[in-house]
């Protein structure tokens, strides 16, 4: 006749599922590193991307400004308030921060081009 001990037999079924849970903790935790691995190339990414956004805002504040200034010049000349030849000089001055940006925005675009071949 075979005897079975409750008692051993319960320890025996919380060590098997001990071992169960370790296991399912490495694997949980070995998903997790990968998951910060990536989190953090998105973080680098998002921090190069808003960078540039920044530096795109500053430059179009800027170029906004020149804008205006023309702008007012030009309706003081209307007014004749001002000489002509320095609001044409102010708008040249504006037209001038515009092409530097779409330059710029030209030339990072090409060196990122050539960055990813």
């Amino acid at each position: 006749m075979v005897t079975i001990d409750l008692k051993a037999t319960l320890v025996y079924l919380l060590f098997a599922a001990l071992l169960v849970l370790v296991v399912y903790f490495i694997m949980i935790a070995r998903n997790l590193v990968k998951t910060v691995k990536e989190t953090n190339k998105i973080l680098k990414d998002a921090s190069v991307i808003s960078g540039i956004a920044a530096e795109k805002a500053e430059q179009m504040d800027e170029m906004i400004g020149d804008v205006q200034s023309a702008v007012s010049d030009i309706s003081q000349a209307v007014k004749g308030q001002q000489n002509l030849v320095g609001a044409v000089s102010n708008i040249v001055k504006a037209l001038g921060s515009l092409v530097a940006i779409f330059k710029k925005e030209s030339e990072q675009e090409s060196g990122n081009k050539k960055k990813s071949k």
